[in-house]
Parts: C-alpha cells; structure tokens; sequence
C-alpha cells in the first residue's frame, strides 16, 4: 500500500498532534489528583485528634476534651479554664488490592500498601474567662500511593504523594454565659509528586519493557478561613457548628520524563508508508513538548460540621455529628502548560457534595479511665466506574472505633484510639479514547488507624 507524500505528511501532523494532546492530557492533568485510599472521603484526612478518633469523630464541634478544639471548634476553647497543650500522631495504614478482569493493557493485579503518618499539635490560652486564643498544626488532607510499574492500571498512576500542612490561628469570645463564637484564619502549604507510566507505542503494543515514565511535582500556598458557634441551652446539653473554607491552591512545578528506547526518532511501529513516523518517533516528540513547566488549579470543599454531646448519667455522655463536604466545587480541572499558557484538557471529576454521620459515646467513672466508642458512616464524592482514578479508587465507608483516656496526674492525660474502616469495592472500568487502553477491575481497600496524643495543663 503506498501513500502520497502530501497525504503523508498531512497525517504524520495529525497522528502527531493527536498523541501530543494526549500525552498532554494523561500527565499533566494528573497535578489535579491526589494519593489513592484515605481514612476519609476522597482525599481527605480527619485525624486531627486521637483523642476523637475513639469516637469515629463524633461530637467533634460539642465534646470539648483537649486542645484540639482549636482545628473542630474555636468558638468551645471558652470553656477550657487553664492553658492546655495536646499533641498527637495518628498512624494510617491502607490497603488496596486491584483485581483485573477485563484489562487490556498486560500486566499483574496492582496492590498499594502504604503507611501515612499525621501528626497534629494544638495549644489554647485563655486570656480571660470571655476570651480565648488558640494555635494548631495538622493535615487536613493528603496520604500516599504506590503501584507496581508492571501493573495493568499503570498508565493512570503507579506512585502518588499529597501533603497539606495547615497552621492555624484562632480566637475565641464568650457573648454570654451560654453561647461562644470563634474566628480562625489557616495558612496551608501543598506538596505533590506524582508519577505514572506511558506507553512508548502509543496503544500498538502495550507492555511494561518498553514503557517510559513520568514523574510531575507540584506546589502552592494560600490562606483559608473558619468560623465556628458553641451553645450549651443546659448543664447536660452542648451543640456545636464550625464552617471551615477549602483553600484554593495554584499549583506549580515541573513534569519530568524518562524515555525508554523504543520512545526515540524511528523506533517503535510504522503509524504509515513513509514519511509517516514511527510511533517512537511521535512519542519522543510528544514528550518533549510537555516537558517542563506544567500547573493546575484546584480548590478544596469547604465543609460544615454540626454536633451534639448530651450527657445521659453521671458518667455516660452522647455524641452526633452531622459533616456537609461541598465536594461539588470540584467540577472540572483545566490543566495549562505554563510555557505557552494554553489550556491542554479539562479533568471531569465530577464531584457530588458528600455527607458524614457519625455516633458515638464517652464512658466515666470516679477512675483515672475515660472510655470512648464509636460508629460512622461516609458518603464518597464520585463513585461512577468511568470517573474512577487509581489514585482515588474512592467509594463509601463505615467507620468502627474504641478508645481511651488515662489521667496520670490533674494536669497530665494520654489517649489512645484505635478505628478500622470497612470500604466498599470500587469499580473502575477507564478507556482512553486516544490509545483505546481499558482497565477494568475492581479495588478491594481497608484501612486501620491508630492514634496517640499527651494532654498537658499549665
């Protein structure tokens, strides 16, 4: 079959063209996403306490035990009557199993098992017995991947790290005996590298010897709010409610490839009859014109906490909480090469606003021993199989927790918590329109939590 050389140069630009935009599209737009199995919906983190965390973080905005009221609830710092230091570390461990069953792409079932560690400090100083002024350190969001470079998900992602750290600032005021409001303002700093695979023959034969490798990193800081209300109508009854901002991030930085050698000038498969490239040829040159600067924008949900703590005894107390994430501001990405500030693709994600329940109870006694259980339920933002990413292989969960504090003296207390997460199997079933690479399979998670913190009174 022989090809004209105007018609072959007029495809050679378009079969270029085409994997340009593509490669453009499977790396660059990866700056939006964010590391595979959390404790929590999609990315985010909720352990900011362990000392909650024996409560499946219910009565969060109500039930003022520590310090951490500074990150769930200023406005309830009023009613800490002395300085009180808590500092804490949670260990998160996640497992996700991939199990393939209509893949095309050649490779092994993927499995990430990883180890986020989440510290968190928090320091309230009451000024008076009106006003209050509170300091924390943590991270909201964030936690890791890691897949096997020869996994069939593999031109999705193979290794992914997020880090939010947020420092915040808040205060406190009492405008009558009964009900608090607080102010805070969180200064956050976002970290993110990212690498996956790409195929070297651009769908024709896919396989882990001749595949390339991405690796993009990223980041970008900004200023976020809170606002928050306690209310005790009785000696038995607290409610609280705090709206906290999502902070919007510009990321920037760099993408970075290593090609393999099947990705070079006249390598690879004939796309044609010459002078139509090979397909080493169109990678090679896709590579090379979206390597570099890269950024994305993203803005993170703001979230509404409703709580309520009612003691039932003298020594037992009820907790609920009701958590609104708006999740649905994360619509579409679009993704600019910043040499050129062209929009390269936008991410649909479409995220819907997700809700958090949880229950939970405080037992105790004349002992130095405080003992806490609790149970939740979390609604995932985006559970549709063709919008599911490795990164997020993202779908509902019920939270288990036990806990408990231990008073070694008047001014000093330890916590410890212990939570398993029962996640639903994700379904992923992702073609690429470009290569026609299709993975398809299901995600098998769980994840377990550990927390410790000191409570220290001056």
């Amino acid at each position: 079959m022989s090809t004209h050389p105007n018609t072959a140069k007029t495809f050679s630009n378009r079969f270029n063209a085409k994997y340009t935009h593509f490669y453009s599209i499977t790396l660059l737009t990866s700056i939006a996403l964010f590391p595979a199995v959390t404790s929590a919906a999609s990315f985010q983190i909720l352990e900011q306490s362990p000392a909650h965390l024996g409560k499946a973080f219910a009565g969060t905005a109500s039930d003022v035990i520590d310090a951490s009221s500074v990150f769930f609830n200023p406005a309830s710092t009023v009613e800490l009557e002395q300085p009180i230091l808590t500092v804490g570390a949670n260990a998160i461990f996640t497992n996700s199993k991939f199990s393939n069953e209509n893949s095309n792409t050649r490779g092994i079932n993927g499995e990430t098992d990883e180890i986020g560690y989440v510290p968190n400090i928090y320091y309230v100083h009451p000024a008076s017995e009106k006003l209050s002024f509170g300091f924390g350190i943590n991270a909201p969001y964030g936690l890791a991947s890691e897949y096997e470079d020869d996994w069939y998900g593999r031109y999705l992602a193979t290794y992914s790290q997020l880090e939010i750290i947020n420092i915040n600032a808040v205060s406190a005021y009492g405008l009558t005996e009964t009900f608090s409001v607080g102010v805070g303002i969180n200064y956050q700093m976002a970290d993110v590298t990212l690498e996956s695979q790409f195929d070297s023959t651009l769908g024709v034969n896919p396989a882990p010897a001749t595949d390339s490798s991405a690796k993009i990193q990223g980041d970008d800081d900004d200023f976020a709010a809170d606002l928050s209300f306690f209310y005790q109508p009785n000696q038995r009854t607290n409610i609280g409610l705090i709206w906290r901002q999502g902070g919007e991030f510009d990321l920037e930085g760099d993408a970075r490839f290593s090609l393999n050698p099947a990705c070079s000038p006249g390598q690879g498969y004939p796309t044609g009859a010459p002078p139509a490239p090979t397909t080493g040829t169109i990678c090679a040159a896709s590579l090379n014109a979206v390597a570099g600067d890269a950024k994305a924008s993203l803005h993170l949900p703001d979230t509404i906490t409703f709580s309520s703590s009612y003691q039932l005894s003298d020594s037992w107390w009820i907790h609920g909480d009701i958590a609104w994430t708006e999740w649905s501001n994360i619509k579409e990405i679009d993704v600019i090469n910043s040499n050129n500030n062209l929009t390269i693709n936008t991410l649909e994600l479409h995220y819907k606003d997700t809700m958090r329940y949880a229950l939970g109870f405080t037992q105790k006694s004349a002992t130095p021993w405080s003992w806490r259980f609790g149970i939740a339920f979390d609604e995932a933002p985006q559970k549709d199989p063709e919008l599911v990413n490795p990164r997020i292989p993202d779908q509902d969960r019920i939270w288990f927790s036990a806990g408990f504090n231990y008073e070694f003296s008047p001014n000093t207390s330890l916590d410890l918590a212990y939570s398993n997460i029962q996640v639903d199997d994700a379904s992923i079933n992702n073609t690429n329109p470009q290569t026609r690479h299709h993975v398809e399979g299901k995600f098998d998670a769980s994840v377990n939590i550990v927390g410790v913190q000191a409570n220290f009174k001056f």
